[in-house]
């Protein structure tokens, strides 16, 4: 059950930013744009971080005698810890030049609506 919240959640943080910008970007002010950009690879970056935090905070090498020490509060973090180093693959791999072409498709329209507004064109055909 867990793993598969987990995959949930790396799945929404994945694919959920590019759906709402192609969907919904007219109605977005440009901060929210941009911080849905970066969603992806602030999700898998910070999951991998912990994880390893985590391996080196809660003891969790592994192991028949060293298993004891991932537990905290009777729950085990084995799983969590695995799923943020398993976050280091969808993090280099998808959401870096996901977020990377989000960022840089948001920056190229903001230039475009900031030349369009104070550059505005009195062409008749584009009217």
């Amino acid at each position: 059950m867990m793993n598969f919240l987990l995959l949930a959640f790396l799945g929404a943080a994945l694919f959920a930013p590019p759906i709402l910008l192609s969907r919904y970007e007219g109605r977005m002010a440009w901060r929210s744009r941009y911080l849905l950009s970066a969603l992806p690879v602030a999700y898998t970056w910070a999951g991998w971080k912990l994880g390893i935090v985590a391996y080196d905070f809660f003891g969790c090498q592994g192991g028949m005698k060293n298993i004891h020490a991932c537990l905290t509060g009777g729950t085990d973090l084995t799983p969590l810890v695995g799923y943020g180093f398993f976050l280091m693959i969808p993090c280099i791999f998808v959401a870096t030049p996901l977020s990377l072409w989000l960022l840089l498709n948001t920056g190229a329209k903001q230039i475009g609506a900031w030349h369009q507004r104070n550059f505005p064109t009195n062409d008749p055909k584009e009217s």
